[in-house]
């Protein structure tokens, strides 16, 4: 008899925890992310800016994102005249109060015009905070295996957040 009573309590305590949190799935629009020329081997860097209005994020609501997660990361190298030989990249980002969260990773080559897949990073810290500021900075740090470039690279980016609201 005990067993059914704390099996009740437990689960009308989960229930009662989890019933304030509504999820809710969200994708940044494309965004452009420029590494201006010259670029030199190894390590290079390359942003993008997304502002928003955070209640047009949440449908109108006055909700708090109480947990961000990042669930799907696409880059997509853009293609050019003398494109030169890539591999590697990380993803970062930032916002105003916050500090550089890792968000994920690609290993290996990149091929103009195509949809790649980032491995997204376990642990992600401090995402709710950035949303609260209503402009994320993307920061993909990326390998250049040629000595020089003296052009422009530029990819797409596409990321999706899955969001714990209150």
């Amino acid at each position: 008899m005990k067993k059914i009573l704390y099996s009740l309590l437990l689960m009308l305590f989960l229930g009662a925890c989890s019933a304030n949190l509504e999820t809710k799935e969200i994708e940044t629009p494309t965004m452009e992310l420029l590494a201006e020329g010259p670029l030199f081997e190894g390590a290079n860097t390359t942003t993008a800016t997304w502002e928003f209005d955070l209640s047009e994020l949440l449908g109108g609501e006055e909700s708090k994102i109480s947990k961000a997660k990042v669930t799907s990361i696409e880059v997509m190298l853009q293609e050019s005249d003398d494109l030169p030989a890539l591999e590697k990249m990380v993803l970062e980002m930032t916002s105003k109060n916050t500090s550089m969260i890792r968000l994920g990773l690609h290993e290996g080559e990149f091929q103009a015009k195509e949809w790649i897949g980032l491995n997204v990073a376990d642990k992600q810290e401090n995402l709710a905070k950035a949303f609260e500021d209503g402009r994320i900075t993307f920061v993909g740090d990326f390998d250049l295996l040629d000595d020089e470039f003296w052009g422009n690279v530029q990819f797409q980016l596409r990321v999706k957040f899955e969001l714990g609201i209150k």
